[in-house]
């Protein structure tokens, strides 16, 4: 076999000095599309066909994480360079297998016990977030990491510059940031350390779909645009509506039988959001236990028709009898869906229903499920409205809010049913 690593064309052209970088830690962070990860599996992959010996470890917050992000782009790319015959491939434990040497690699979640300290002798680290990893669980696993050369690689999006991240490794960003996204090395304060900033216009093969897009931010949300378009560091937002929420649960594609879902709550509904071409259709489930709120994303897409919003519910296992909340500004949408057969009501709004609703959120510990990644971008970026001179005002600004919206109107419902003391949603009549 014969692989002709020599090709310059495998490779977006800023990723090829670190093929042959030996430090000990490798960042490659900046904004979406750039390749960042796949330049990442290239390098473990071509470290574990080279070298006599290699152990490398990808390594997530959450170990079912793995599977669908770092364990899939190695296997994409050893389908794209026909190498497939060459590995050996498993998924329990998730394991890749270089027949010729032996080396392999493993996977390792931080959410697990065993970590990386049952590996012995590993070589490298792929930290794939890495902004999602704990400081701590950060230093237990790279010292954790003893004997010959280790080098750590970390991808990830800088979505806060509070992160640890940035203080552990990068200098200030007066020293190295551009406003228009375009440079790529930066200084880090580590001697140990090469840090490598990208964006799309760093990938040759990012598609016309995926530039629209990410330009598209520019007109429509400004910290989206620095952070996923120009891969610039985002501030911490002054004035967030929430503040105090964790993420928890398992992640998984399965919406029954789900390990939080046996364990955490009553179920109190969905809560159903309708959008179309620019906003989404957000659906929720929504349960409690005592204090607790847990949220569960499981819709949120554009341009979706009634029809389609039905038969995703049904493909979701949402049950016929279950009571779905939806906004009450689509009537008619909200009959076309119950004449299909769900049992869907208008949400109560009113006078400081938007208020309410929040105030309902903020009395319980918010728990949001792994999955649900629109649910926590929008937790992140829901901010209070500022008048002329910065103070905030106890109105929310009207954008990062389709899942919000749909969790509320669960919780305004539940609030009006139960001081009317009824304790069925379909026995009230809206009509």
């Amino acid at each position: 076999m014969k692989v002709d690593l020599s090709n310059r064309k495998l490779f977006n052209e800023v990723y090829i000095p670190l093929l042959y970088d030996d430090k000990r830690y490798l960042l490659i962070y900046g904004g979406r599309d750039s390749a960042k990860s796949f330049f990442a599996g290239q390098k473990v992959l071509i470290d574990t066909m080279a070298k006599p010996y290699s152990r490398f470890i990808l390594v997530r917050k959450v170990y079912a994480d793995i599977k669908d992000s770092q364990f899939q782009t190695l296997r994409d790319i050893i389908k794209l360079y026909g190498l497939g015959e060459y590995f050996s491939i498993t998924e329990n434990p998730l394991k890749i297998t270089f027949k010729k040497n032996g080396n392999y690699i493993i996977a390792r979640g931080l959410d697990k016990e065993h970590k990386t300290k049952s590996i012995k002798d590993p070589t490298g680290v792929w930290y794939e977030e890495m902004n999602e990893i704990r400081f701590q669980d950060f230093i237990k696993t790279t010292t954790s990491l003893r004997g010959g050369k280790i080098q750590e690689i970390g991808t990830f999006n800088p979505e806060n510059e509070t992160e640890w991240i940035n203080s552990f490794f990068f200098p200030d960003k007066k020293s190295y940031e551009r406003d228009d996204g375009n440079f790529h090395y930066v200084p880090s304060v580590r001697s140990d350390t090469t840090i490598l900033h990208t964006t799309f216009r760093d990938n040759y093969y990012v598609t016309p779909q995926s530039v629209e897009l990410l330009e598209s931010f520019r007109e429509t949300d400004d910290n989206y645009y620095r952070i996923y378009t120009l891969g610039l560091w985002g501030g911490a937002l002054e004035g967030l509506v929430f503040d105090d929420w964790e993420v928890t649960g398992t992640s998984t594609s399965s919406v029954t039988g789900g390990e939080w879902e046996n364990a955490d709550g009553k179920l109190l509904g969905y809560g159903l959001d309708f959008g179309y071409s620019n906003d989404a259709t957000a659906l929720v489930r929504v349960s409690e236990d005592g204090e607790n709120l847990y949220v569960d994303e499981m819709m949120y897409e554009t341009n979706l028709t009634n029809q389609d919003i039905a038969d995703r519910m049904s493909w979701l296992g949402v049950s016929r009898t279950d009571d779905i909340v939806a906004d009450s500004a689509e009537p008619k949408s909200i009959q076309e869906l119950f004449r299909m057969g769900f049992n869907v009501y208008p949400a109560v709004k009113g006078a400081d229903s938007v208020r309410n609703g929040l105030d309902l959120m903020k009395r319980y510990k918010l728990k949001v499920t792994r999955r649900s990644k629109n649910i926590i971008r929008e937790l992140k970026n829901y901010c209070w409205k500022k008048d002329k001179d910065g103070n905030c005002l106890n109105v929310p600004v009207d954008k990062h809010n389709h899942a919000i919206d749909a969790i509320r109107y669960v919780l305004l419902k539940k609030k009006y049913l139960r001081k009317k003391r009824i304790t069925r949603i379909s026995r009230l009549n809206f009509n």
